[in-house]
């Protein structure tokens, strides 16, 4: 079965440069129905999912990290649907192989129909949350598509050249994992933003690194998130990894963040090495499980003491 149709397959070409927003078929596979995705979430490892929500400190939300504990994959669905959850059930290709061959077909498609389109390490999660969830500001590192499948959101896409809202510091931060992907956010910028309403069945790209926030609008919302490069997004993560480190532990001001010519190349090397010496490994963030869902207490987050937290390991 083709997931995209030929019409989108023409508008495909932008992906890895521009905005896309164009229909796809996955959600007539069957894989996403509330018993599919109960079975899947059943099937997946602990080191492959992550289970966030979020609680306001003061006048912030901020993200926490917990363990689905007990609860069967239909009452994890269930306790999405009732609550304010995020499921994320990553690596496809390692865990779901048969999701895993659905969006490399569809990526497959699109290629074939666009010679100038080169996309590689395509790693690809599925995102359960909960009706008018929402997810913060915040920047992804490679190129995304979000397959959209099951209630509706609406994505606010910001600018990813204007360096207010999105500074260097932060892009090498998040690039060097020294933070997590969320940055600073002023509801100003709004007006500035480009909101898309996805309804299931529509696929959308945005230029790569720029920051982004999803809101639900209502329903479960369903939906793979595909991080994906292509050669430019590649070189630009070299490009920020290098001028991270010399800004980090050389004390140099990086002067230019161009990932064309002979010294985006020179540093894409530099970064290469940085990372096969582990250089930068000690000042890695750490993701500590602080809740936990259980059986006894359904409806419930959880809280563990500290004491009893721990840090997540993540294959």
């Amino acid at each position: 079965m083709a997931w995209i149709t030929d019409t989108a397959q023409k508008d495909g070409a932008k992906f890895g440069t521009d905005l896309v927003n164009i229909p796809h078929r996955m959600g007539e596979s069957g894989l996403f129905t509330d018993e599919a995705l109960a079975e899947l979430i059943d099937s997946y490892p602990r080191e492959y999912y992550m289970l966030t929500t979020m609680t306001p400190q003061g006048e912030r939300q901020v993200w926490r990290n917990g363990d689905k504990g007990d609860l069967s994959g239909a009452e994890v669905l269930q306790a999405i649907k009732d609550g304010q959850l995020w499921l994320c059930l990553r690596r496809f290709d390692i865990v779901a192989p048969m999701y895993h061959q659905m969006v490399q077909d569809a990526f497959g498609e699109l290629e074939a129909s666009n010679p100038g389109l080169k996309t590689f390490k395509h790693e690809s999660s599925l995102l359960i949350s909960s009706p008018g969830a929402r997810v913060f500001y915040h920047m992804d590192i490679p190129m995304i598509a979000l397959w959209h499948l099951r209630g509706r959101k609406r994505v606010w896409v910001y600018d990813a050249e204007n360096k207010t809202h999105l500074p260097d510091i932060s892009v090498e931060g998040i690039v060097m994992r020294e933070t997590e992907e969320e940055i600073a956010y002023d509801p100003e910028w709004d007006k500035e933003a480009l909101a898309i309403d996805l309804e299931p069945g529509q696929v959308v790209s945005w230029p790569l690194n720029a920051p982004h926030r999803v809101d639900n609008l209502d329903g479960l919302n369903v939906s793979i998130t595909t991080e994906f490069f292509t050669p430019a997004a590649r070189r630009k993560y070299g490009v920020y990894y290098a001028n991270g480190f010399a800004r980090r532990h050389l004390g140099y001001t990086p002067k230019s963040a161009a990932y064309d010519g002979p010294m985006a190349y020179a540093k894409c090397a530099a970064a290469l090495a940085i990372k096969k010496l582990g250089l930068t490994k000690a000042r890695e963030r750490a993701m500590q499980c602080s809740f936990k869902l259980e059986k006894a207490r359904f409806g419930e987050i959880v809280d563990l003491a500290p004491k009893e937290r721990w840090n997540i390991q993540q294959a």
